[in-house]
């Protein structure tokens, strides 16, 4: 089944900012339950690590094709360096 991941910041609040400390990758296939996969230091690498859990999954038997509405249309790799 082809899931779907989300990239967002952790962060840490103090009394004058809000700090971000790293980035997690969640799935987010069912919006009632969303599961943190991965933790990164910089949003790039999470970035990259969300791309290739939803190429992973869409590879499964049955699965649909990965989903690369948020990747650049001009490019035939749809912003995924897998090979």
């Amino acid at each position: 089944m082809t899931r779907t991941a989300r990239v967002e910041p952790i962060t840490e609040e103090s009394r004058d900012a809000v700090m971000v400390s790293g980035w997690r990758v969640v799935d987010v296939t069912d919006p009632n339950l969303p599961q943190e996969i991965s933790r990164h230091d910089n949003e790039p690498e999470a970035i990259r690590a969300a791309r290739a859990y939803e190429h992973e999954t869409s590879l499964e038997p049955g699965s649909p094709p990965d989903d690369t509405q948020d990747y650049d249309a001009s490019d035939t790799q749809g912003g995924k360096n897998l090979l």
